[in-house]
């Protein structure tokens, strides 16, 4: 990951996987950057997919949203269900046949795919009787990176860096230390906890000053990382830098 400043102030511009609900960044341009790098740090990224869906049978099928309650608990996970289909292509039931083990994200997926509608000639027989299998994932994750407001942007270099994390506010890179060129790399290592919360963050090697360093430990003792992960020890480096490249 990186934080970095450019010497020209951008516009506010997100890259990012997907773009959920960020009225909140639309904070007041003399606003301090820490503020805004707070704001959008904490908002945690989450998309869902439909695994298998082929998507061509389908006339409509709308995407469930993705309810706030399991964003907050960091709930993720595959619902699998048996559809059966009427001959218009409508879905007249939806059976749950395996959990993703959170039963809102259970009874979200059920509901979203009863408004469902297959195309009437994609409608094998098996459909009306047997049903379709269909599975629906929900799952999230960080953002990729984003730009701030006073030339400052935020970003993991890699998707690999990304991959482990479901929630990663960034740093904040203090005025001063920018005002001061304080500028490093902070190579950290974090124990993950069965929930996924970062249980220890360990300073491996420092940026060579400590403002930095205690920013960097500061965000990742609020990161997540999705639960597969749990027990193990991630090490990674957060770098500090002026200018783009």
């Amino acid at each position: 990951m990186k934080v970095l400043r450019k010497n020209r102030a951008p516009n506010q511009n997100l890259r990012r996987r997907r773009r959920d609900n960020f009225d909140e960044i639309a904070e007041n341009s003399t606003s301090t950057v820490r503020k805004l790098l707070f704001v959008l740090g904490v908002c945690s990224m989450a998309y869902l997919n439909s695994a298998a869906l082929e998507a061509s049978d389908w006339l409509s099928a709308p995407q469930p949203k993705f309810p706030p309650s399991a964003l907050r608990k960091g709930s993720e996970g595959v619902v699998k269900l048996r559809l059966q289909l009427a001959a218009d292509g409508t879905v007249r039931n939806a059976t749950i046949l395996k959990s993703s083990r959170d039963s809102v994200l259970d009874e979200t997926a059920r509901v979203a795919v009863l408004k469902w509608k297959m195309k009437p000639s994609a409608v094998r027989p098996s459909d009306t009787s047997k049903g379709r299998v269909q599975e629906v994932e929900f799952k999230q994750e960080a953002i990729m990176g984003a730009a701030y407001p006073l030339g400052v942007r935020a970003r993991f270099d890699t998707e690999e860096g990304l991959k482990p994390w479901m929630y990663a506010p960034f740093p904040d890179y203090p005025v001063d230390a920018r005002r001061l060129h304080h500028t490093g790399t902070v190579l950290l290592s974090a124990i993950i906890g069965n929930d996924g919360e970062v249980s220890a963050v360990q300073l491996i090697k420092t940026s060579g000053y400590s403002d930095l360093d205690e920013q960097a430990v500061k965000a990742v003792r609020h990161w997540r990382a999705h639960r597969h992960y749990a027990g193990q020890t991630l090490r990674f480096p957060i770098t500090f830098k002026l200018g783009w490249h």
